[in-house]
């Protein structure tokens, strides 16, 4: 009796481990999402998961799931992590949950960013590149890291243009309140539209305009995270004519068609320069004079047990 015992736990972990090392196969995947404050994140979410609670402010971090029924009789689960104050140790919590019962390889990252506002636009994605980024190299391996992005490469099919250095996970740029952009100076419209589409193609992520007042796009955005999360189909129709809803997945962009004028360099340089293409245009405001609150994940008024839990587990971790 022992032995059997002893077989179904060995089992039993294999499969454990399996299910959390399998690049390919997998019923559970995360939804990381990250970027600019009041843009209607939560409303997202619940419009995805279908919660008809009124959404309120995320202060550090919320986690919600949601099932749906797949091929097999083992149901698809999907854990949504939207973490509202942006720093790495939240954004690092929320990895290091998702690697409780998957790969990293079923993680997507969506960075929000408020079209509305293009002052701030640029500092808020770079930001959430750079504490997604160290979130990313605190939470896994180098081995796992390069694992990840040749991955990314793999995917691409040989089709990757010298400039482009795919991001390591799955990230996705999306362009919320389009409804208030698209009535913008349009010489405005048209530059933050080739900004965005050259910088998602540089990393390798998808671009995609979104509106919660507008009912094709809530419907395109809710199939959009349906696919990330469940692995469902989903009719990718492109759109790469900035003056209309941007929509282009990962890897179907070209730096010709987008036509802004840079150098062939490495990617980081390229970066760099359409940062300054894009505030020499847009000044950004400085972001000096705003209230530095303190990291909300470690006051007393803001616990949330299962992230303490899993922060503590990650800090005791021999460095």
């Amino acid at each position: 009796e022992q032995n059997v015992r002893d077989i179904a736990l060995r089992l039993c972990l294999q499969e454990e481990q399996e299910r959390k090392t399998n690049p390919n196969e997998t019923h559970e995947r995360s939804i990381i999402i990250v970027g600019s404050k009041r843009v209607g994140k939560t409303t997202m979410v619940h419009r995805f998961l279908e919660k008809d609670e009124t959404p309120k402010p995320t202060i550090a971090i919320d986690y919600s799931f949601g099932r749906k029924a797949g091929k097999s009789l083992i149901k698809n689960i999907v854990h949504v992590w939207e973490v509202g104050h942006l720093t790495s140790s939240l954004v690092s919590a929320a990895m290091a949950g998702s690697s409780l019962t998957h790969s990293p390889h079923h993680v997507t990252v969506l960075i929000i960013l408020d079209l509305s506002q293009p002052d701030i636009l640029w500092t808020t994605f770079e930001e959430a590149l750079s504490v997604v980024r160290n979130a990313m190299k605190m939470s896994y391996s180098d081995k796992m890291i390069q694992e990840l992005k040749q991955q990314r490469i793999k995917e691409r099919k040989g089709t990757l243009e010298q400039e482009v250095d795919p991001f390591p996970m799955k990230l996705c740029l999306v362009g919320g309140k389009y409804d208030q952009f698209k009535d913008l100076d349009l010489d405005k419209v048209k530059l933050i539209g080739k900004t965005l589409r050259a910088v998602a193609h540089i990393l390798g992520a998808g671009l995609y305009y979104h509106s919660a007042k507008d009912k094709s796009l809530l419907r395109r955005t809710k199939d959009l995270l349906s696919h990330y999360g469940f692995g469902t189909q989903f009719s990718d129709i492109k759109c790469i004519d900035v003056e209309k809803p941007l929509a282009i997945s990962a890897g179907a962009d070209s730096f010709l068609s987008i036509d802004l004028q840079f150098p062939q360099t490495r990617p980081s340089a390229i970066l760099d320069t359409i940062k300054q293409i894009y505030v020499t245009r847009i000044p950004q405001e400085s972001r000096s004079n705003e209230i530095i609150l303190e990291d909300p994940s470690n006051d007393p008024n803001f616990n949330e047990p299962i992230i303490d839990r899993l922060r503590a587990q990650r800090e005791e971790v021999p460095q």
